[in-house]
């Protein structure tokens, strides 16, 4: 085992270095992980890029980045055991959930330990490269199990971003009756096809106010997505993505009683929402290969994010340190 390994590191906004760190020492309930690839988390990933918060708290981000941030969506292969792990065994193929214990051991990097009850182990057969999504797709199941009711509905999805199709996979693979999804761009339409019964451009989409949907899950976060997401569902509008901006809720949905619920991390456990997420991938339910548009080295970090920013690419997933 090397003494020193690779990591990305922002050191401003739209500057980064590859720097040498040490190779973490996994905790008696941890494992080390060997990175083989690492997704963006689109939205997270063009904030930091540019320079603004996700979230808008004040003084951030902070640079220099900890290196390997903010990667978090990865899989690899476990390297080391600490000596209280039970479950998984060096050789074992795992996705992993973000750092939950500091961001200081992110995923843009070679080696990262995580706690065995923070992985997913996955199939000796698995393609890494499309199970490093897996995180995300952690998050649209914690999203659809929130809707108690599913089973038969007519599903609303409006954003078609990974997030989007995502939530298209997960709400059939749950037992969603319909699923329609709704995006101003050609391409994520394209992408998003195979997932659903019906893809509209959002310009065409106003007949969908008439027929009304069960629930609309947003993943957008834009104003306007809000906004007629709100028009179209029938009971609750589940706002998924961060929003970029405010939204009207009026008298004509307090009338008819919509309401605007928030993902905001409810719901289950975020490890076992991987290891559903996992299941559902490795059963064809979940397929993560609409949503990698390029497969580039950490060398080229700075064109995949462009990519990103310029809504070129759904996601980019960076492999090798060339």
């Amino acid at each position: 085992m090397p003494d020193m390994c690779l990591a990305l590191q922002v050191t401003s906004p739209r500057k980064f270095e590859i720097i040498e760190i040490p190779v973490p020492e996994p905790a008696a309930d941890e494992v080390l992980i060997e990175i083989h690839a690492c997704a963006t988390c689109t939205n997270w990933e063009i904030q930091t890029w540019r320079g603004t918060d996700i979230f808008d708290r004040p003084g951030h981000p902070i640079y220099p980045q900890n290196p390997g941030s903010p990667g978090h969506e990865a899989a690899g292969i476990v390297t080391a055991v600490g000596a209280d792990v039970t479950g998984l065994a060096v050789g074992d193929k795992v996705a992993i959930l973000g750092s939950m214990r500091g961001p200081e051991n992110d995923a843009h990097a070679q080696y990262v330990t995580r706690p065995e009850d923070q992985i997913a182990k996955l199939r000796p057969d698995t393609d890494l490269l499309r199970a490093a999504p897996l995180e995300m797709g952690l998050c649209a199941v914690r999203s659809v199990e929130l809707e108690p009711d599913l089973p038969g509905m007519t599903v609303g999805v409006v954003g078609l971003g990974p997030a989007g199709i995502l939530h298209l996979q997960v709400t059939r693979a749950l037992g969603a009756a319909r699923v329609i999804g709704v995006d101003p761009l050609p391409a994520r339409r394209e992408a998003a096809a195979p997932f659903a019964d019906l893809v509209v451009d959002s310009a065409d989409a106003q007949s969908l106010l008439e027929e009304g949907a069960d629930v609309v899950f947003e993943c957008s976060g834009h104003p306007s997505g809000m906004g007629f997401g709100l028009g179209w569902t029938r009971t609750v509008l589940r706002e998924f993505a961060v929003p970029s901006g405010p939204v009207q809720w009026a008298k004509w949905e307090w009338m008819r009683g919509v309401a605007i619920v928030p993902y905001h991390w409810r719901g289950d456990n975020p490890a076992n929402c991987l290891r559903k997420a996992a299941k559902l991938f490795e059963a064809g339910q979940i397929d993560t290969s609409p949503l990698i548009s390029e497969v580039l080295p950490y060398s080229r970090y700075d064109e995949g994010l462009e990519l990103l920013a310029s809504q070129q690419a759904l996601k980019i997933v960076y492999q090798g340190w060339a």
